[in-house]
């Protein structure tokens, strides 16, 4: 690659406000932030670490705002509020919904996906974080007495919802309430996409907790509380909880597929387009986490860098799938597919696998997922290879 001799700096922005966007905002600014002069654009003015809210209906922990103005000032580069409206990649230029033009030399578009219901007869997790606690209360105080955790068709990431199960198992039996929980996945096992080791020991989890799973099933939902679940068979319930599933973001002047997703390439550069690049969940890579959207960061910041003129050397796109599975009791840790130990895996207290964010986000206080150790009720931390996830869309 031919390195840039300018003495001005690259001008890189950068689209979104999530754990892609700050990756990547970190890791430039590790690995070349004298070379370059970086904006970050996105609609909200704090970030949020989202795979945290899972822990909150359960107190079992907290994930604090991080003004998006304050980190680009700590990393030497300018935060603009606003939406994008289109991408000129032939003019280099990005106009915001507000008319504002801003012009780049490399664009990261990291703007995440949109969650949509799948079922409307069922809660969306994510889109009524009060309503949950609703629910919770109904089943601890014997208003209802069942409910159906469902991963439905399409979900590319169905972590979270072992969490809801396991930790909705461990509350309403801690105040004594006699409560049917189920899952139902069209997975063929318990988060298989982690290989038989990491999904025996989730199967493992939910047997002990008295879960029952519905395996290899792809739910629909016609009447409320009844789930069809196979041919004829019906589960009813009183209540059920869905994960959502995600569309694309669509950006008017980027090639997407028929779901909105982007195209890219493995250090993330957008197919057909020059300097703009893709990373996170808004790429059409098939499954939706943030530890890999951070690995995909790492490469196209490094990319970026060496662009810009920093003597590094560009690392190869090596997706290792992380999880820190929550139970709401003890945790236990799985690395790889051949073994279990009791360590956690790389920053699995803030809940995402990155190299630069992690660290930072713990330094700044802004997550609170302390592990517990308890070996009657343990939890999961797993790692696997994604090496062939993105060609087979499923680890075999």
């Amino acid at each position: 690659m031919t390195q840039s001799t300018s003495a001005a700096p690259l001008r890189v922005v950068i689209v979104g406000g999530g754990i892609a966007a700050l990756e990547v905002v970190l890791a430039l600014h590790d690995l070349a932030a004298e070379h370059l002069d970086v904006v970050l654009i996105a609609p909200e003015p704090d970030f949020t670490l989202r795979p945290a809210a899972v822990a909150a209906p359960f107190s079992r922990g907290h994930a604090a705002r991080l003004p998006l103005t304050r980190v680009m000032a700590e990393h030497d580069g300018r935060f603009v509020r606003g939406a994008v409206a289109r991408v000129d990649a032939a003019a280099r230029t990005v106009t915001l919904t507000s008319g504002a033009v801003v012009t780049y030399d490399a664009l990261v578009l990291a703007p995440g996906a949109s969650a949509v219901p799948a079922f409307s007869r069922a809660l969306t997790f994510g889109a009524h974080p009060r309503a949950l606690n609703g629910i919770l209360a109904d089943l601890e105080e014997g208003w209802s007495r069942s409910v159906a955790f469902v991963v439905p068709p399409g979900c590319s990431w169905p972590l979270p919802i072992y969490e809801l199960a396991l930790m909705t198992a461990q509350e309403v039996w801690s105040m004594s309430a006699e409560v049917a929980i189920h899952v139902v996945t069209p997975e063929l096992a318990p988060l298989d996409i982690f290989g038989p080791e990491g999904s025996a020991a989730v199967a493992g989890l939910l047997d002990a907790a008295g879960i029952t799973v519905h395996p290899g099933v792809e739910a629909q939902i016609h009447h409320t509380g009844r789930l069809d679940i196979s041919g004829e068979a019906q589960l009813v319930v009183d209540c059920v909880v869905a994960l959502p599933l995600l569309e694309g973001p669509r950006l008017s002047g980027i090639p997407c597929d028929a779901d909105g997703f982007i195209a890219v390439d493995d250090v993330g550069l957008v197919h057909g387009l020059e300097c703009v690049y893709a990373v996170g969940d808004a790429t059409d890579r098939p499954i939706k986490q943030g530890g890999l959207a951070c690995q995909q960061a790492d490469v196209a910041a490094a990319h970026i860098a060496v662009r810009a003129g920093a003597d590094i050397e560009i690392p190869p796109l090596q997706q290792v799938l992380r999880g820190r599975l929550m139970t709401g009791a003890g945790d236990q840790f799985l690395q790889g597919r051949e073994r279990a130990s009791n360590e956690p895996l790389l920053w699995a207290p803030a809940k995402v696998s990155g190299e630069h964010i992690s660290p930072y986000l713990i330094a700044q206080n802004v997550v609170d997922l302390p592990i517990r150790a308890d070996a009657s009720a343990p939890g999961v931390d797993v790692s696997a290879s994604q090496t062939s996830v993105r060609y087979a869309g499923a680890l075999t």
